[in-house]
């Protein structure tokens, strides 16, 4: 990108955060707002498909209800009948549904006969008129490139406001522990909790600010997050590079406020959470009282009892950066990941499928977006994951709202999601099956990525068959880092992160076989 469009992008950006800042927040009845969304939610998909869709001749998801036959008054009236979720089943069942392969602009969309070439900016909202332009975490060869509309995130804030309300979180200072633009999950969540009012103290990135191949658009976004959030009076700390090997210098200050007896609520990703904690432990230190609040990687009971041996509390969010949050944990939980779904703004449908790695059919979460705000246009897109889905009621603030559809046990099922970094299974293929082989020997079938757990951290296994003969493990981890970060947008700043946690192990022995005597290239250990 040129030096005038970046400039072009740093001004966009800088005005939109002043008017973005400056927007009064209106949270006098969240309870009521998000109440009155649900009520007409299904209005609201209605009309968010005819603007989105139907009367954008050049919309991938246009061609995929034509194919099916159905137009948009054949919408309305599934609507009327089944409810949104009803619909959105038989919009499945029909092949209306887009896989991540084709979200991401990796695969053309095939249905029967028929095929349509997209790349990732086939799904932009129409208009275009957001005020950051980046992209989410690029574990595919391009990532996705996300314009956020600054200007539609308050609507987001009703439903945040409960969920910190049901976890006592209002009252309390906080800090985050994730990477520095470019990436952007970091930066989205920042935006979101200052402008609610919590005050954040420190900002603690995995990686160095601006690092990687746009380190020039995300040290101009670190410095005018934090220039223009000092002009107009908010508290928006610069980030501070604590890689992932350096967990004890996060568990010293958290030693630090409980000594103080200042409750911190801790921004990151579990696997981040659960190294904080084995640093503490191995310290001897006293971080009790303050509280995890993870997302980006599945929050399992192994790291929950991680953060309980320490006398921390706990809570999660379900994100998908293209998508929003998605999920809010329950302030009265029936397993340690149960989240209220945000059904003011999303739906979310179980898709059955036989996974290879299961005995049982696993439900793919399939997500739908029709409330701000509205990044891409996400009509039964699936999200990588699967999970539970329930209609429950409960007694906390989210509940009393009128969100009543939980998802617990969330999963993922083609990617691996360690570090708060996010590898697709297609991104790791070539690595596995081509440069391995060449450089070390084997053939396809001789290695495979195995993701699993120990002592509440997540990992990633390489496993490498007998058969390939004498390796140096040291030689294979660092080629294997290097690959990933040849091959990927953002490989660099991703594989920086794994480097430095150590995440990347490897495994002399056969590979995993599936029920069905078949080797994956990428097998999640706990799905077994």
């Amino acid at each position: 990108m040129s030096l005038l469009q970046d400039v072009g992008k740093a001004f966009r950006y800088a005005r939109g955060l002043r008017a973005y800042w400056r927007t009064p927040l209106h949270l006098d009845d969240p309870v009521a707002t998000v109440q009155a969304a649900v009520a007409r939610r299904e209005a609201a998909f209605v009309d968010a498909l005819h603007h989105a869709v139907f009367v954008h001749a050049d919309s991938p998801y246009l061609w995929l209800l034509r194919n099916a036959g159905i137009e948009e008054g054949d919408m309305a009236n599934l609507v009327d009948q089944h409810g949104i979720e009803g619909a959105l089943q038989r919009l499945r069942e029909a092949d209306v549904y887009v896989s991540l392969d084709e979200f991401k602009g990796n695969a053309p969309m095939r249905r029967g006969s028929q095929t349509l070439a997209t790349d990732a900016s086939s799904f932009d909202a129409p208009g275009g008129a957001g005020q950051l332009m980046g992209t989410t975490g690029a574990s595919r060869s391009q990532g996705t490139r996300l314009m956020l509309a600054l200007d539609e995130f308050d609507a987001m804030q009703p439903g945040r406001y409960l969920h910190f309300q049901a976890h006592d979180l209002l009252r309390h200072p906080w800090a985050t522990w994730r990477p520095a633009p470019p990436a952007l999950g970091g930066l989205y969540v920042t935006l979101l909790c200052v402008k609610l009012g919590l005050p954040m103290v420190r900002w603690f990135s995995q990686t160095e600010p601006g690092l990687g191949p746009t380190s020039r658009s995300g040290a101009i976004i670190t410095s005018i997050t934090f220039l223009v959030s000092q002009a107009m009076g908010r508290q928006v700390p610069l980030p501070e590079h604590v890689t992932m090997d350096q967990a004890d210098i996060i568990a010293r200050w958290l030693a630090e406020e409980t000594a103080r007896e200042t409750q911190i609520h801790l921004d990151l990703a579990p696997s981040s959470g659960a190294r904080v904690c084995l640093a503490a432990r191995e310290l001897g230190l006293d971080i009790s009282g303050h509280t995890m609040r993870t997302s980006s990687e599945p929050l399992t009971e192994a790291k929950v009892a991680l953060f309980e041996e320490h006398g921390l509390d706990y809570c999660s969010a379900y994100t998908m950066l293209e998508a929003g949050t998605m999920g809010l944990s329950c302030g009265d939980p029936m397993a340690v990941d149960d989240q209220h779904i945000l059904t003011d703004r999303v739906a979310l449908i179980a898709d059955p499928r036989q996974y290879e790695g299961l005995e049982e059919p696993i439900g793919a979460l399939l997500v739908t977006v029709f409330g701000a705000p509205m990044h891409k246009v996400m009509l039964n897109v699936e999200t990588g994951d699967y999970g539970t889905l329930v209609e429950r009621a409960c007694d906390c603030p989210m509940g009393a709202a009128g969100l009543h559809t939980h998802l617990h046990t969330i999963r993922s099922y083609e990617k691996l999601t360690s570090a708060g970094m996010t590898f697709m299974g297609s991104a790791l293929l070539d690595v596995l099956e081509s440069a391995l082989p060449q450089r070390f020997g084997g053939g396809p079938t001789d290695y495979q990525f195995v993701e699993t757990e120990i002592e509440g951290q997540t990992i990633v296994k390489l496993v490498i068959a007998p058969s390939v003969g004498p390796v140096d493990g040291r030689q294979v981890v660092e080629f294997v880092l290097e690959e990933l970060s040849r091959r990927t947008r953002a490989g660099r700043m991703q594989t920086q992160v794994w480097r430095d946690s150590d995440m990347l192990r490897i495994e002399r022995a056969k590979p995993y076989l599936t029920p069905a005597a078949k080797i994956q290239p990428l097998h999640v250990e706990r799905l077994r």
